[in-house]
């Protein structure tokens, strides 16, 4: 049995594919306390049963966007430049949907004197460039995407912080086992 002396305490988390130990030991005698943390990435790629996980990027602030790397996984089925066109276009909505212009402001006031029920005759302009969204990513799933085994879904379904690519297994087909691919050669970011 370990006993640990007094005034030291150690504890552990595991968070996001990362285990976190942190350790803070204080010496009543002296006035220098010690506190080490340390960073342990479980799983260095970003693939989880088949999916791709586009992570946000947040270069330019808090504003949605999403990071425009081609995934590894994605390669031979889907150009380069169909990718880049397409999570171009991805962040180009979210940029004109939360634009601050004349009619967003007008929007927002009307809102306010009319306690919101303005909204329930009109849609907004995020609300229409999410409904903007949902059509154009319909319109790749079907004329790209699907045909080549994948399927891109709406940000909002995962809260706006990843972009997923799932792929499609037909009925009646096994899915096979792939080889573990590190999506970038850049570090992983670790808060």
């Amino acid at each position: 049995m370990d006993s640990k002396p007094a005034g030291t305490a150690a504890g552990g988390a595991v968070q996001n594919g990362t285990t976190t130990t942190s350790t803070y030991s204080t010496n009543t005698d002296s006035k220098n306390a010690a506190f080490e943390t340390q960073i342990i990435i479980l799983n260095q790629c970003r693939k989880l049963n088949g999916q791709i996980f586009i992570q946000r990027d947040y270069t330019r602030g808090l504003d949605v966007q999403f990071e425009a790397e081609y995934p590894a996984r994605l390669t031979e089925k889907v150009p380069r430049d169909v990718w880049e066109n397409t999570i171009t276009r991805i962040n180009r909505i979210f940029a004109d949907a939360e634009a601050i212009t004349p009619q967003t402001i007008f929007e927002t006031v009307l809102g306010c004197f009319t306690c919101y029920a303005s909204y329930l005759v009109t849609k907004s302009t995020y609300r229409r460039k999410l409904d903007e969204l949902q059509e154009f990513l319909d319109r790749e799933n079907r004329d790209i995407y699907h045909h080549v085994g994948f399927h891109i879904r709406n940000p909002m379904e995962r809260g706006l912080r990843v972009l997923e690519i799932a792929m499609l297994i037909r009925q009646g087909e096994i899915p096979h086992e792939e080889p573990e691919i590190q999506e970038s050669s850049r570090p992983i970011r670790t808060i």
